[in-house]
């Protein structure tokens, strides 16, 4: 759920060093999870899961479970309602 990966970013704070985490991961968790759920593991998808919509495309692609992270940080705890109605 975190990576040092900047490349796409367009931000002003792209250059800064570090673990980047939220927003910026959710395509990569997409394709992730699309890779992983060809295997026959249960697939939890982490990373960029910040909203009911996120976690709807996550399980669209394939995972079993979601897990969220920064998104409780900037949505706060009506995040997991959202969630669970999406």
């Amino acid at each position: 759920n975190t990576t040092t990966r900047r490349s796409g970013l367009r931000s002003s704070r792209a250059g800064e060093e570090g673990g980047l985490s939220g927003r910026p991961l959710r395509e990569r968790t997409e394709t992730a999870v699309r890779r992983a759920a060809r295997s026959a593991l249960a697939i939890v998808a982490s990373g960029g899961i910040g909203s009911g919509a996120d976690a709807r495309a996550a399980l669209a692609a394939g995972a079993d479970l979601v897990q969220l992270w920064s998104g409780m940080i900037y949505a706060g705890p009506g995040l997991i309602g959202e969630t669970v109605r999406a």
